[in-house]
């Protein structure tokens, strides 16, 4: 019996890495963003909202800088923060309260099942860094392919990240009407 052969049941030898694919880029990520915008001794961020949006920062540069062209219009004194190129490792879509990601929930749980954040509080989810997960958080911060997250990170540092959740999507919203206000729900946020 013949099989077929030809290159479409050989798989590539290479295939392009899609830092979108890999849970361990998102956690890395998140783990950064804990460190540097974080308050108190546990680099605690409390709300998934808030969570979801300064990680939209930290996910679209162009936007960071946009919102920061907008904060020092507004007479915040800051250093503007410039994006060095189009990257966007990690779309986001369109949700409910403005920009959010679905795999948000195995984030967390991936980053939780390995003690590396706790998720606190009551009335609103915080989410805060165990003394692992400061430790691993430091560690990324010194990782040179890290450099342009944490850069990120820290331009939101005395402006954005002491915002709530509720204020961020609302600028959101008013900064980028056409970009993520307009979208329909589900909708891949475009840079």
């Amino acid at each position: 019996m013949s099989q077929a052969i030809g290159m479409e049941l050989v798989p590539p030898l290479h295939r392009t890495f899609d830092p979108d694919d890999a849970l361990e880029f998102h956690a890395a990520r998140l783990l950064i963003l804990l460190e540097v915008c974080g308050h108190g001794a546990n680099s605690r961020i409390d709300g998934r909202t808030k969570l979801a949006k300064l990680d939209f920062f930290l996910r679209y540069p162009k936007f960071l800088q946009e919102v920061h062209k907008e904060l020092v219009a507004r007479g915040q004194e800051l250093i503007p923060y410039r994006s060095t190129g189009p990257e966007t490792e990690a779309p986001m879509i369109r949700y409910r309260y403005g920009p959010w990601d679905p795999r948000y929930r195995d984030f967390v749980a991936y980053l939780e099942s390995r003690g590396l954040v706790r998720i606190v509080g009551t009335t609103v989810e915080g989410f805060s860094l165990t003394a692992l997960g400061r430790r691993v958080a430091r560690q990324l911060l010194e990782i040179a392919s890290f450099a342009p997250i944490v850069e990120r990170a820290n331009a939101m540092v005395g402006n954005l990240a002491d915002w709530t959740g509720s204020a961020l999507r609302d600028f959101i919203y008013e900064i980028f009407d056409e970009e993520v206000g307009q979208l329909s729900f589900r909708m891949e946020i475009q840079p």
